[in-house]
This record gives structure tokens, sequence and C-alpha cells, in this order.
């Protein structure tokens, strides 16, 4: 295949990414604010003064994330609570989430471009990614993935070496926004092992001194390192327990539920079972009342699974692409097991959205590797195309699961403020801001999803009960 093809090949992924972008952008028109952390992130920020904002940032010892409140403050000082701005924010990060993934694969060729477009829906359709599309009112998770990605990009490219220090400064705005910041440490200092052309010696110390100046500040500011265990319900078995639970179950600290968690963070990727901790699978079948999205889930993330452990020993050159492949390989395992870490306090979908990228990363370095050593012709090629056509359209049908999912979020979102208002808010006081959100939310009424036709609630997940036709 010429240069000049293989670069037209490569847009593919690209348009295929910005399909996707566009179509959430559009759907996510229709969520409106959160009640919860929303109002009261947003009402801290208009009652403080800068001053109180940073001491109340860098002195909170529960989920620290100086960063994140900080930016919040600087969002509101700077547009208030125009919601198109945050609702944009979400957009940009996602696009740019995206945007690292399709630039780390670079996708030279049709068949590249084909892997690369199955792994961008795998992770558009995964439900630990789901978690990109919330702002309360900005999305922190979204902003350190960004960065994380960035870490990554600038890993793989040998002109990083003339600006080492800029490592530093990523890992020190990740690490001080959300923990799952954490992960740029293991993966920079593993890709580095791994001989990634744009690290040197001098980055890695970079990022050390920055994730010391982030234990130091954290230490002397707050004794809290991390949430703490009591205050969190947990999934487990077949049921969620609440935090007494927990503590009678497990003690104090529950190592055994801390290995769980683990190993339930990694496997809700890999297998889509369990969620939240909760094997809602196995529970459903020992009942013989499984809905058959479980069934979609399960089976289709099963299947890629097997093909990524397939395409990886059997299909995979260490250095292919000029060693690419191998480091794709490596920050794709660096962060399903270090991601699976971060959920070891508690366990939650959204926990496992490092895990989804590097899983993604993984399906396209597994598939690649699978159609370059497709048969010319017969029975074993034909059977292969079409084993990768299901593939890429159920991957598709499930990442429209998302778009319903958002559909489902808009209405809950609206419920909140209407027919909840009164439970949710409790003793929140009723400021000029508040008002502001409530008219905002109030200003449209989203459709409701609990009039959607049957079949979405088939083959898809949804967070409401259908209507009857009687109730219509």
């Amino acid at each position: 295949m010429s240069a000049e093809l293989e670069r037209r090949w490569a847009l593919a992924p690209r348009a295929w990414a910005i399909g996707y972008v566009a179509v959430f952008g559009v759907f996510l028109l229709s969520i409106s604010w959160s009640f919860g952390d929303t109002v009261a992130l947003m009402q801290k920020a208009a009652r403080l003064t800068w001053r109180e904002s940073v001491v109340d940032a860098f002195t909170r010892g529960l989920e620290y994330r100086p960063l994140f409140n900080l930016a919040i403050k600087l969002s509101y000082e700077t547009v208030g609570a125009q919601i198109w701005f945050y609702r944009a924010l979400v957009l940009i990060q996602f696009a740019l989430v995206l945007g690292f993934v399709v630039w780390l694969c670079r996708p030279l060729g049709a068949r590249r471009a084909i892997a690369a477009c199955i792994a961008i829906s795998c992770l558009c359709g995964l439900h630990s990614t789901r978690i990109l599309f919330g702002f309360w009112p900005l999305n922190h998770y979204g902003w350190v993935l960004v960065l994380l990605l960035g870490a990554v990009a600038l890993a793989f490219r040998p002109e990083t070496r003339s600006i080492d220090w800029v490592l530093g400064l990523v890992t020190l705005a990740a690490l001080f926004a959300l923990e799952l910041g954490l992960l740029i440490v293991p993966i920079l200092v593993i890709l580095w092992l791994a001989r990634a052309p744009g690290l040197s010696a001098r980055a890695i110390v970079s990022m050390l001194i920055a994730a010391g100046l982030y234990l130091t500040i954290r230490l002397t500011f707050t004794s809290e390192l991390a949430v703490n265990t009591s205050v969190n319900g947990n999934g487990f078995g077949f049921s969620m327990l609440n935090a007494e639970g927990v503590r009678s179950a497990f003690g104090d600290p529950p190592w055994l539920l801390w290995i769980y968690d683990v190993v339930a963070t990694g496997l809700t990727v890999v297998l889509s079972e369990p969620r939240d901790g909760v094997y809602s699978f196995v529970e459903s079948l020992l009942a013989h009342d499984m809905e058959s999205w479980r069934w979609f889930h399960v089976g289709l993330s099963t299947l890629t699974s097997a093909v990524i452990v397939a395409g990886l020993f059997r299909g995979f050159r260490l250095q292919a692409e000029g060693g690419r492949d191998r480091l794709l390989v490596v920050v794709g395992l660096t962060l399903m097991l270090f991601g699976s870490g971060l959920g070891f306090l508690y366990t939650r979908d959204r926990i496992a959205l490092s895990v989804g990228v590097g899983y993604a990363l993984l399906l396209y370095v597994a598939l690649a590797g699978l159609m370059e050593r497709m048969p010319a012709a017969g029975w074993r090629r034909r059977l292969a195309a079409g084993g990768l056509v299901v593939l890429a359209a159920a991957w598709v049908v499930r990442s429209g699961e998302t778009l319903l999912q958002l559909r489902d979020t808009a209405w809950d979102y609206h419920l909140e403020w209407t027919t909840r208002l009164d439970e949710k808010s409790g003793s929140t006081e009723r400021t000029d801001l508040f008002k502001t959100l409530h008219e905002d939310a109030l200003r449209t009424t989203p459709a409701d999803p609990r009039l959607d036709p049957a079949w979405t609630y088939t083959l898809f997940e949804r967070r409401f009960t259908r209507s009857s036709e009687d109730q219509r």
C-alpha cells in the first residue's frame, strides 16, 4: 500500500471519532444541571472569596482535589452559571480523549484503521466511560484522563526530551485534581523502563519530584490520605453493603474486601460483570429473571476479551510499527492493572474508566495483529472477516446504549428538580444562585425515556422502568 493511501486510511478513525463526538454532543444538550454536588460546589464557589477558596481547597481531608475546587471557582467567576459553557467543556474533554487514543494508535493502512474504529466504538460503549459525560459543574474525570493520555503521548515523542520539565507540571495538575492522576506515576516509570522514546531519566526525576511535592503538601495541610472506608458502602457478592455492613462483615481495615474490589474493578470491563461490585448477571441467572441486555453485555465483553488474548498471543509482534505496538501493550496493561487498583477502597463503574481505556488500546493492537496475519483466501479468511464484522457491529450497537443513558440521565436530573426537589434539597439554602440553577433546569423538559420503544429496554441497560400502555 502506498504512503498516500495509508495516510488516507488514517483519516477514517479520526472521522469515526468526530462522528461519536457530534452524536453524543446532540444528546448532551438535553442534560441540565444535576442537584447534589453541583449545587453545593457552585454555592460554595459563589460564597467564598479567593483566599478562602484556596485555604478550603488545600486543607480538605476527604477527597483531596484542590485544583478541581479552584477550577470551579474560576469558571464561576468567569462565566457564572452559563450551562452551555460546562456542556462544551465536557464535549471538548471527550473529543480530546478520543483524539489521544487515535494519535497513540497511529493507524496507518486499512487494517489498522478498521482496528482503531472498533477500539473507539468499544471505548464509547463501555459503561465505565459514561462518567465522562457528567458535569458537577466541571468534569474532573475527563480533565485528568486528558492529562494522563497527554503524558503518555509525550512519552511517545522523542521531542519531549528537550522539555522534560513539562511532565512534572502535568503530574502536579493531575494529582491535585483527582485520585485518577496517581496513575501517571507508574505509567511513566514503566514506559521509561520500556524505553519509550520521549522519556529520559530527567523526565522521571521531574515526575517524582512533582509526586513528592504533592505528598508533602497533602501531608502538611491535611492528615487524611484517602477516603475513609467507613463512609462508603460497597458491592459484595449479590448485594450492596452499607458502611456499617462493611465494618461488621470485614472489620477495619477490610483487607479481604479491598482485594475483592480491585478484582471487581478490572472484571467489570473485561467481562462486564460485576457492576459496582455486585454480580448481577450471576444473581439474575440463578433467579431465572435475566434481562436480555445482560447477556449482550457479558457475551460481547467475553468475546472481546478472548479476541484480545488471542491477538496478543498469536498476532502481536513486539517490534511491529517500530516498537509502537509494544509500547501500546505496555500502556494498556498498566492502565488495566493500576487502574483496577484505584478501586481498592470501594468499587464503582466510574472508577474503571482508565481500565476501559487500557482495554480499548489492547483491543486495537490485538485486532491489528490478527488482521495482518489473516489468511489470504479460503474459508478461514471468510470466517475471520465475518467474526470481525460481528464484533464491530456489536460494539457500535452497544455504544448506542450510551446515548440512551444520556437520555435517562436528563430525565433523572429533571425529576431531581421537580418531584424529588424537597427530598433532595433538604436544608440547602435557596440562594439566588439556587433559583438560577432551578430555572435553567426547568427551562426545557427532556423526553420521558419511559415512553421509549420496548426493544430499547430489551437490548439496552436503562435506568427507568418502561411505562405500560395503560399508563400512557
